[in-house]
């Protein structure tokens, strides 16, 4: 019986760079980590006629910071698990309440469901945000493909004077291959 030599260097051939990937992979490495900012509100004067006022902050996540940065160029994954919102500190008008949205761009928001801020400052409330409409995804991918995200809170606050710290925090599992 004959062996053709070209089946079997090709059997060899796949058997070596499939053993490749496998190894690869297996260098595989996946952390948590969370990226948080802090936002200080002072807004003394009603900006609306309802006596309500209207902010704005931004802020960027930089995956360059933090426990990611020897990683950055070896990313090949990023699942974006949790956005939460926390109020640090607050001496609010006692039924204020603060609403509103993280604009991520590309038309992908995130709701900040109306919240009672010295209500949730007083119990330690940390508040759970939703993706809407693929934002976590959206997210993930400026992340993998710019390295960092630029984002806007866009809030209102029912009744002034508002005086708190929130902190947003990004939890997100990062897998990167160190080789």
């Amino acid at each position: 019986m004959k062996k053709n030599p070209i089946l079997l260097l090709v059997a060899i051939a796949l058997l070596v760079f499939t053993g490749c990937d496998k190894l690869k992979d297996a260098a595989n490495i996946t952390f948590e980590t969370t990226f948080d900012e802090t936002f200080a509100l002072d807004i003394q004067t009603a900006t609306e006629p309802d006596s309500s006022a209207v902010f704005t902050e931004s802020a960027t996540i930089d995956l360059n910071d933090g426990e990611v940065k020897e990683y950055v160029n070896k990313l090949e994954n990023i699942v974006v698990k949790r956005i939460q919102l926390q109020v640090l500190s607050s001496n609010s008008a006692p039924n204020a309440e603060l609403s509103g949205s993280i604009d991520l761009g590309g038309g992908y928001f995130l709701a900040i469901p109306p919240t009672n801020i010295q209500n949730a400052f007083d119990s330690g409330t940390i508040i759970d945000l939703s993706d809407n409409a693929g934002a976590f995804n959206y997210m993930k991918d400026q992340l993998l493909n710019q390295k960092m995200i630029t984002y806007n809170v866009n809030g209102m606050v029912s009744k002034v004077p508002v005086v708190a710290d929130l902190k947003l925090i990004y939890t997100l599992d990062v897998t990167a291959n160190p080789l």
